[in-house]
């Protein structure tokens, strides 16, 4: 009978071992399936890419201050804006790229105008005509980030797709430059400042665009007519009519990375 008892035991003991052993590997199981959906639905950090105002200075031999008082407008809605664009190890990042250009477009502006004055609405001709206001300045940006590696979600590649309008005070569209800035920055640089690559994709930009209206004849400008090197302003529009689409297409999940990035460079290259 001892010996009966002694093998019941025995087996009674082995069977909760290996139920330990089925249980564990069951929740090494949900672990792993965890972390499989985690890094495939990934999650969107916050970052900043605001660029450092102290980078935006006139170049050694620039064309001189065009000798005009300009404002600039960026909309409400525009400065609410947040985008959401790819990070690293399936992780997304998001940011305000308008209220993040803010200052720096600002900066800009003062080292091609005498005078520059940020407006709070999209004013009249009788209220720029008061103010003294020749020129307005409003800037459209189209923003995309990616990575290099797998393991971390800062966006190591960046890039600024920058326009200006510019319209005269009585509202005529007479310009609208066009300038993609570019920025990179290694994992070792980032140091807590995870929108480095940003940042320097827009200090790039707005370098460029200095250039841009730096060589830009203000006073000869004829609002009926479309200036060399800009684009024709319904051709602009419908572009970034389509741009905006593409984007809410692929923030929705309704086409692949691949086919985003197709797209966006053929409507960029039908400019």
């Amino acid at each position: 009978m001892k010996i009966i008892e002694h093998k019941a035991r025995n087996i009674k003991s082995g069977e909760t071992v290996l139920d330990r052993r089925k249980q564990f590997v069951s929740f090494k199981k949900i672990v792993f399936s965890a972390i499989i959906v985690i890094s495939l639905v990934g999650c969107a950090h916050p970052i900043v890419v605001s660029p450092n105002t102290s980078q935006i200075e006139r170049e050694i031999g620039a064309p001189p201050k065009t000798k005009a008082n300009v404002g600039y407008f960026i909309p409400a809605e525009a400065s609410n804006l947040e985008v959401t664009t790819p990070g690293g190890g399936g992780d997304n990042v998001r940011y305000f790229p308008y209220r993040d250009l803010d200052a720096g477009y600002q900066r800009m502006l003062l080292n091609v105008f005498e005078n520059v004055t940020k407006l709070k609405s999209a004013a009249d001709k009788n209220e720029l005509t008061k103010d003294g206001i020749k020129y307005v300045l409003a800037p459209d940006v189209i923003t995309h980030s990616g990575q290099t590696g797998f393991f971390t979600w800062p966006p190591t590649n960046f890039t600024v797709d920058l326009t200006s309008k510019i319209r005269d005070g009585s509202g005529n569209m007479i310009g609208n430059p066009r300038v993609v800035g570019n920025g990179k920055a290694e994992f070792s640089e980032f140091l807590g400042d995870y929108g480095l690559a940003g940042r320097r994709a827009m200090e790039d930009a707005l370098i460029k665009m200095q250039r841009a209206l730096l060589e830009i004849k203000f006073e000869n400008l004829d609002s009926s007519v479309t200036p060399p090197n800009s684009e024709p302003v319904q051709q602009k529009d419908q572009a970034s009519g389509r741009l905006e689409k593409l984007k809410d297409l692929s923030d929705r999940g309704l086409i692949t990375k691949e086919e985003y990035e197709q797209k966006r460079k053929e409507i960029l290259d039908s400019l």
